[in-house]
């Protein structure tokens, strides 16, 4: 290979590399944007934190799970107000996992008394 080969091989190659580096920031711009699209939006929130409460609502007041969710709810809110609309349906979601599975429960006979603003409230199991 002659020196005048070599150049035009490592021009080409070059060209090449720095065709491929476009390729693959055009590709990641694209994603990004697909991304951006798929953020929750205010309306998002709105229907799940709504889905959540109903949800909630429907257990017994003195649920643990029932505590605990609306705890979650209230974080969820916060989250909604800060215009953090993905927080806020990951909470909400986090509130509705909450209700149906009972991730927090009490034997029977269990109490357990959470602090309020007016004093306490004692939570017992489900069943109770």
């Amino acid at each position: 290979m002659h020196d005048g080969d070599r150049i035009v091989s490592i021009l080409v190659a070059g060209r090449a590399f720095a065709f491929g580096a476009i390729v693959v920031l055009a590709l990641a711009g694209g994603t990004r944007a697909e991304e951006a699209a798929e953020e929750p939006t205010s309306e998002d929130c709105a229907k799940v934190l709504a889905q959540a409460r109903e949800m909630t609502n429907a257990l017994s007041p003195k649920s643990l799970s029932r505590h605990f969710a609306n705890s979650l709810l209230s974080d969820a809110q916060t989250e909604a107000n800060n215009g953090e609309f993905d927080g806020c349906v990951e909470y909400a979601e986090k509130a509705i996992d909450e209700v149906v599975h009972r991730k927090h429960w009490l034997a029977p006979g269990e109490v357990f008394r959470a602090s309020t603003a007016e004093g306490y409230v004692e939570l017992r199991g489900d069943d109770q």
